[in-house]
């Protein structure tokens, strides 16, 4: 997918000098309320200084709504609450909405350098009263230069509305005994002097908590905290001219455990306060537009971006929409997309909706200053090295530099945990995604620099930490960490990057990582490794044992050749294979033998296929070796020692405390190594060595499957298809008794100066096809047993069983009438290898014959003696009897029938390609010929005479193989 045009967004974007010179300190980001209120001189003037401040500061919608309300309040106005709780926002966090407070309360004109500011109420001179809850100590208090030592929050929060206020409550103060309501009221107005007071109570859980530890005569300052706090929200709610904002933390995590405590304290208030959070949604984009960057994007280029990602996005969703209503939800998904990506540029909104929705159920995490800090590391690295996309998302955080690892491993408290996960699935070439990212654009160079591996683990990582909250749901613990493959795809999937491949690669990365945990829901790294790394490390374990690796291969392709009687497996001695047993069989050499030099490999093949032992082999031509392809060997090998792995992790269950989702994945695992362990059997064997004569000398000949596509999927199976489905054939079931004949020699001589072979045991049909390296082979003795059936019906030959027959000086076998068959059908199991006898119809006894008249009544005719010779097509000769073997029409008056011819002949001349064209003639004319057969004869003429090699091997073998009669001229 084209990304022409999209530039890097450093080429596009200004950034703030703090983050262009590395000013990435948590002091830069940090907000101390305590510090401002006091004028602290260390702090930077855009803290301090009002105007600065403003000018830094994005007024969102509701910010500048709650600046009204407060505002308005201290003014007199009425209608509004008085008493505002803050909900901790990102991006413009608790203590940053206290100090917009503050600044504005103070100084009211300085909040009209930035426009959103104007025509805001102005409530003249306030009284600002603050509490840094996380300062002020409930032991040691504070004391005043100049003035009093301040021990209790009432006494803190009424010196700074002024020495008057102070004075009514000193007693109170020193004593540590929480003031009544009314002096609370007169506190609120006559201390303040008639002036309006804004309360700013931040972090005011820790001082509480704290406070529990110092005793107040027959109670606690805790107990007395309580008091004031619950009295001083009434009081303020109450008033004319008073508001207090106050901020509670948002979890039990963030509430340091004391969940009772904190639910006290929202309890106190609850009647009285309203909820506030300064800052919604995509209002934390400006936001971080406005301190990380040195000036807004250029909206043209930040609306160039999201209209290319929104169209890749919207294509994906529509890819995978079922209905037009959910096409129409993807369209809308994708203009919502294409808004948010404007508006955040360079920022991809997921990026921001990770932190702000997800690393909030972190208790280390520090939703401002942290994510700032993290964001300003980002941009100032992949500034610094040339190394930005076009957008920043979770998949482009630079992990491969140190001090973003410590940003993001620092603010989210993991620290060290992940630093063996980085180092194995994530960073550098030799990580399991950087081995992935390799492969990759070693298959497809535009996705060389993309890295897709790299960037779906690193937003993996991203969405490791936190989690959702379960608020949506109705229930409060956030859910686990991760993210689930929908949520990766929509932030990963950009313009360089198609979901296929993004699917496809986090695959790859789901198998290939150590610590990558996939529980059938999300994605998410642990520090932990994952059954992966359990399974690799006994792989290790398996491998170094190669003995019993090779056993368990063997038995594995034995198991799988069980029940094939006519299979060996890994012969290592041609001793190993059986010999003089009437079948063909298929011997499986060793995954070793693939590795072999070329001579080598031929020479132990010629031993197997010749020798038996140390004497010659019998029955050489029924057997085939099957040769291991070496490209499967180093895959079986690996899937087989896999599978084994996962057996001796699954009987440590109890021991390594796997987990059900750790089981799952085993079981997940060891279905993908069992599918890969049968696709690397069924691929093992894919050609077979085959014994031939040439020139008086074995040869091999291959067979390979090639190109060829088999439909079986057994590994004996397959070998078999190819050897007999095939064509041309290599191996027969079926054999016609002419070949028993032919091969036997019987009526003619088997040798020179020996006499006419006109009978034969059938023990020794057998030998012959078994022996002679020469077609047809047979896969077993039962097509001899059926050919000998045949050619007895057929009166090729007689059969007699039981004692051998003597040949008498008539030249006839002495064999009583009833023990001979012939011309007639018999049994299969009548057959009987052991006692039975062929002879030759010219050598039977002629008083046990009884010759059978061809269909149809009659004898047979010689050719050319019918009548009726019709005209010749092409010059051939057609040649037509009546029904019935007559001359004439058929009996019965009426006019004459058409004459059907019984006898056919056809003859022309061809070439090679007309051969092809016209050979559909034959089968056809076969189906309708008695016996479905058809007399070929085929004549060719050469002056320069044909090779006998060549015509063995060329026409004369194929013809053999095929199974049929072939007589030669």
């Amino acid at each position: 997918m084209s990304i022409t045009g999209l530039r890097p967004w450093t080429d596009l974007v200004l950034l703030h000098p703090d983050v262009e010179a590395g000013r990435l300190t948590e002091s830069t980001y940090a907000i101390d309320l305590g510090a401002i209120t006091e004028n602290d001189p260390s702090l930077p003037p855009v803290y301090r200084d009002p105007e600065a401040f403003f000018r830094a500061t994005y007024l969102t919608v509701d910010l500048r709504k709650m600046l009204a309300e407060v505002l308005g309040s201290l003014a007199g106005q009425g209608g509004s609450n008085r008493v505002l709780k803050l909900r901790t926002p990102f991006g413009g966090g608790k203590s940053h909405t206290l100090a917009t407070l503050f600044h504005a309360a103070r100084c009211r004109p300085a909040v009209n350098v930035i426009p959103e500011g104007r025509n805001l109420p102005d409530p003249g001179t306030v009284a600002v009263a603050v509490l840094d809850g996380e300062k002020f100590g409930a032991l040691e208090g504070k004391q005043i230069p100049g003035g009093p030592h301040i021990k209790t929050m009432w006494g803190l929060l009424a010196w700074q509305i002024g020495p008057e206020a102070y004075a009514m409550v000193e007693a109170n103060d020193q004593d540590r005994v929480a003031p009544g309501g009314d002096l609370i009221r007169s506190m609120l107005t006559k201390g303040a002097g008639g002036r309006p007071v804004l309360l700013l109570l931040d972090e005011v859980l820790k001082y509480v908590e704290r406070a529990a530890a110092v005793p107040v005569h027959e109670s606690t300052l805790q107990r007395q905290s309580k008091d004031f706090f619950q009295s001083l929200t009434v009081e303020v709610a109450g008033s004319e001219r008073a508001v207090m904002v106050y901020s509670l933390q948002w979890s039990k995590k963030e509430a340091l455990g004391n969940v009772a405590l904190l639910q006290e304290l929202d309890m106190l208030a609850n009647r009285v306060d309203q909820l506030r959070e300064p800052v919604t949604g995509d209002e934390i984009l400006p936001i971080l537009h406005r301190r990380l960057l040195g000036a807004a994007p250029d909206p043209a280029a930040a609306s160039q971006v999201a209209q290319v990602y929104q169209a890749v996005f919207t294509k994906m969703r529509r890819a995978n929409a079922s209905d037009e209503s959910q096409k129409h939800v993807a369209d809308e998904e994708g203009h919502r997309l294409f808004e948010r990506l404007r508006a955040g540029y360079p920022f991809h909104p997921a990026l921001i909706d990770l932190m702000r929705e997800r690393w909030t159920a972190v208790e280390d995490f520090q939703r401002t200053r942290g994510s700032l800090r993290l964001l300003a590391t980002c941009l100032h690295v992949l500034k610094k090295h040339s190394e930005a996309r076009v957008l920043l998302g979770p998949g482009e955080i630079p992990l491969k530099h140190p001090e973003v690892r410590l940003a993001i491993l620092k603010e989210l408290g993991a620290r060290n945990d992940f630093d063996e996960a980085l180092t194995s699935d994530i960073l550098g070439e030799n990580s399991r995604a950087g081995k992935i990212d390799k492969r990759i654009g070693s298959e497809s160079s535009a996705l060389s620099n993309v890295r897709p591996a790299t960037r779906i683990a690193t937003a993996i990582l991203m969405y490791s930490f936190g989690g959702l909250r379960r608020e949506r749901i109705g229930v409060g613990d956030p859910l686990p960490p991760g993210v689930t493959e929908s949520e990766l795809l929509d932030v990963c999937v950009a313009p360089d990057l198609d979901n296929i491949t993004a699917t496809a690669v986090l695959s790859d990365l789901r198998k290939a990582c150590l610590y990558l945990h996939y529980d059938g829901v999300r994605y998410c790294f642990k520090k932990d490794p994952n059954v992966t790394k359990l399974v690799d490390d006994a792989i290790s374990e398996v491998e170094r044992d190669d003995a019993a690796l090779r056993t368990a291969i063997k038995d594995r392709l034995t198991k799988r050749l069980a029940g094939h009687s006519d299979a060996v497996v890994w012969p290592q001695e041609p001793f190993d294979i059986p010999d003089k047993e009437p079948r063909f069989l298929v011997a499986y050499l060793p995954l070793d033998f693939a590795s072999k030099p070329k001579a080598e490999q031929d020479s132990i093949g010629r031993e197997l296929l010749s020798k038996y032992g140390d004497r010659p082999r019998i029955y050489r031509n029924g057997l085939c070796l099957a040769i291991p392809d070496g490209s499967q060997v180093a895959a079986l090998r690996r899937a087989v020692a896999a599978l084994l792995a996962i057996e001796r992790v699954e009987k440590k269950k109890l021991q390594l405390k796997l987990t059900q989702d750790q089981m799952e994945q085993l079981r997940e695992r060891k279905g993908t190594e069992s599918s890969a362990e049968e696709s690397a059997f069924r691929s093992l064997y894919s050609a077979v060595w085959l014994p031939r004569m040439e020139e008086g000398a074995l040869r091999i000949e291959l067979v390979a499957v090639g190109g060829r596509p088999l439909k079986a999927t057994g590994v004996h199976e397959r070998m078999m298809e190819l050897l007999t489905a095939l064509s041309p054939p290599k191996v027969h079931g079926k054999l016609t008794p002419r070949k028993i004949i032919e091969r036997l020699r019987l009526g003619g001589s088997p040798g020179n100066d020996e006499p006419l072979r006109l009978g034969v045991s059938l023990a020794d049909v057998q030998d012959p096809f078994f022996s002679f390296l020469s077609p047809p082979r047979l896969s077993t003795s039962e097509p001899i047993r059926k050919a000998v059936v045949q050619g007895i019906a057929e009166s090729l030959f007689a059969y007699t069983s039981g004692a051998t027959p003597i040949l008498g000086p008539d030249g006839r076998y002495q064999v009583a009438a009833d023990r001979l068959r012939f011309g007639k059908a018999i049994e299969e199991d009548e057959v009987d290898f052991e006692s039975g006898f062929l002879i030759m119809p010219t050598a039977a006894p002629s008083a046990g014959l009884h010759l059978v008249s061809p269909p149809g009544g009659g004898t047979e005719k010689n050719e050319g003696s019918g009548p009726e010779k019709g005209p010749t097509r092409e010059g051939s000769q057609t040649e037509k009897t009546g029904p019935g073997g007559g001359s004439g029409p058929g009996p019965g008056p009426g006019p004459a029938l058409p004459l059907k011819p019984t006898k056919v002949r056809y003859r022309f001349e061809a070439k090679r390609d007309q051969v092809f064209s016209a050979f559909p003639a034959v089968p056809n004319l076969a189906d309708r010929s008695d016996g479905e057969k058809v007399v070929i004869e085929i004549q060719a003429t050469s002056q320069a005479g044909f090779d006998p090699s060549w015509l063995r091997n060329a026409v004369e073998e194929p013809l053999d193989e095929a199974n049929v009669e072939v007589s030669k001229e």
